[in-house]
């Protein structure tokens, strides 16, 4: 408040001094210089400052380039004129240092695009001609916008489907036509919003029958009506019917069996033949309907028990072949003339009944059934026991039976599968196929102090799927010996003398679930000592010598607790500290009422 108070009297007595150099009323001696600047008060513009003495005509210079605008006007000053006002008038744009003089036959491009708007004109500009070419450059419809230079035409939309027609007027490519106008002329319904553009055809089915010929043509239409298409479908030989569309070679059918004979005919047809022609030819009898095509046979049926022999053949039938006539083989008839027995069976002595054989193979002639007794296979590896009959391989093996297995390669006697601890595929990797409760290798590290978390070398241990109790599966234990701490954590803050404020410290500590005292994570306040419990914060005082609660200069920050100490105060503007009555200057603040009255 007293510096407040000291800033006021200065200026009002600059004030007095002011209208005493103008020719006051307090008769001042002409010849008196009071600011020492060689120059007489009663010509000194400022008489009570030597840095200013005589008025000089200055332009006011608000963009700092040098040159003014607007009039000239005096102004008290001292060898050069103030900060901001220049000799040099006549700037045409004070807000840019970088326009300031005016200069004619210009073509404007305000947008920098390269395209120049109607000119020539005068404009401003500084020691470049910004915004300006000094020759006329492709005409700019929006010299504003640099997206838009080229003129185009839009043309009446009426009924606002975005398509137009008749009359046009120009308008700035690339930016929206005007209202009521579109960018794209040929609309076919003017007052039809829903129809703008006439479709293309190029086919026609005029006869609806899927199949179309070439016709080109267009149609102010919204959608393409039936029978005109852009997409070709076939070739109508005969758009007028739509029972006919296609050209084909076809054969006389005398016999009406569906093939025919003689040279091919082309007709305009449709899903079928006309009557008397087919689609086949080569009619292997002409007069008969019953029959028209060749059926060759490389097998024969002659006793008709359903299975047959070699022979080879053709024969003129109907669709399909006669009964007792084959293209393949139906079993191997071992006897052609005895209905009975039809099929040779090359078997094995199958004594133990389970579908496997041994021993020596035999041949036997009988009818579609095995012969009891025999099988097809002889590979039975155990031939008295119906359970086992085949050799299986196996990779792998699960001696202790739990499932897990070991790299182990070999065969065995079975039956439909490997029997139990015989497998193909691995599971897993055995550590101990000698115990069923001990399979699988884990790492583990040794815990001392049994807090979960160990430490030391790392073990690979044969395990039942887990590590157990005294080992764990991590090994970052900072205290192995003390099972309160396994943990490394970091703090940032710590209140050694616990009076519950911090000072910034980091750095990390071995611990447990929590960061013990006196280490924090977050801060709480700024101890100024955090040795000392009854001082903990930073304070601006002043010396308090009077004791009224205000002090003086010199300011000082001392570390100490809630409480001010005796002599000391937080504020600081007594005017007289030696004075308890005393702490603001009353003749000062009369003095500057009455300066400001006067």
């Amino acid at each position: 408040m007293g510096t407040m108070r000291s800033s006021w009297l200065a200026l009002a007595l600059a004030l007095v001094g002011l209208q005493a150099a103008c020719g006051g009323s307090d008769g001042t001696d002409a010849g008196v210089d009071s600011d020492r600047d060689g120059v007489a008060d009663a010509v000194d513009c400022a008489p009570h400052t030597a840095e200013r003495w005589r008025n000089l005509p200055g332009f006011r210079d608000g963009d700092g380039d040098g040159v003014g605008a607007g009039s000239a006007r005096p102004l008290c000053s001292g060898e050069a004129l103030p900060a901001d006002w220049v000799a040099v008038g006549g700037d045409c744009d004070d807000s840019s240092a970088t326009r300031w003089r005016q200069v004619e036959g210009l073509y404007a491009d305000l947008d920098g695009d390269g395209a120049t708007a109607p000119g020539p004109v005068t404009g401003c500009v500084g020691d470049t001609l910004v915004d300006y070419h000094a020759q006329p450059g492709p005409p700019d419809c929006d010299d504003s916008d640099a997206r838009l230079q080229q003129s185009t035409l839009a043309w009446l939309d009426s009924d606002g489907d975005g398509r137009g027609s008749g009359a046009s007027v120009p308008y700035c490519a690339g930016a929206r036509p005007p209202p009521g106008y579109a960018a794209l002329e040929g609309d076919c319904a003017p007052d039809d919003f829903r129809r703008a553009v006439p479709l293309a055809y190029t086919y026609r089915d005029a006869d609806a029958d899927g199949h179309t010929v070439h016709e080109r043509g267009t149609l102010c239409v919204t959608t393409l009506p039936a029978g005109y298409t852009t997409l070709a479908s076939g070739l109508d030989c005969d758009d007028a019917d739509r029972a006919r569309w296609v050209m084909r070679d076809v054969y006389a059918d005398e016999d009406g069996d569906g093939f025919g004979v003689g040279a091919a005919v082309a007709r305009c047809v449709g899903a079928a033949p006309d009557p008397g022609f087919a689609w086949e030819d080569e009619d292997c009898d002409a007069e008969s309907p019953a029959r028209w095509q060749w059926h060759s046979y490389e097998h024969r049926d002659g006793d008709g028990d359903g299975a047959t022999i070699p022979e080879r053949g053709v024969l003129c039938a109907g669709a399909a072949r006669p009964s007792g006539y084959s293209s393949w083989p139906l079993g191997n008839d071992c006897d052609d003339g005895n209905p009975d027995v039809l099929v040779s069976w090359s078997v094995y002595p199958d004594s133990d009944g389970d579908g496997v054989g041994a021993g020596d193979q035999e041949t036997l002639c009988a009818d579609t059934e095995r012969p009891t007794g025999y099988a097809l296979t002889g590979t039975d590896c155990a031939v008295s026991d119906a359970t086992l009959w085949q050799t299986l391989p196996y990779a792998h093996r699960d001696v202790d039976g739990d499932t897990f297995t070991v790299a182990q390669a070999g065969s065995v006697c079975s039956g439909a599968a490997l029997p139990a601890g015989y497998a193909t595929t691995p599971n897993g990797v055995d550590c101990d196929d000698s115990t069923p409760t001990l399979h699988t290798y884990l790492q583990a590290y040794e815990d001392t102090d049994g807090d979960g978390v160990g430490a030391g070398t790392v073990t690979l241990r044969c395990t039942d799927g887990a590590v157990r109790a005294p080992w764990s599966t991590t090994g970052t234990d900072c205290e192995p010996q003390d099972a309160t701490r396994w943990q490394v954590r970091s703090y940032f803050h710590v209140d050694r003398d616990t009076d519950g404020h911090t000072r910034p410290e980091s750095g990390t500590v071995c611990t447990g679930a929590a960061l013990p005292a006196p280490y924090r994570t977050v801060a709480a306040g700024n101890d100024c000592d955090d040795t000392d419990t009854t001082r903990f914060r930073w304070a601006v005082l002043y010396p308090d010598e009077d004791g009224d609660g205000v002090g003086a200069s010199p300011r000082m920050v001392p570390c100490l607790g809630q409480a001010v100490p005796t002599g000391l105060s937080v504020r600081g503007y007594d005017v007289d500290d030696a004075d308890a009555a005393v702490q603001e200057d009353a003749d000062e603040d009369l003095l500057v009422e009455l300066i400001l009255m006067d």
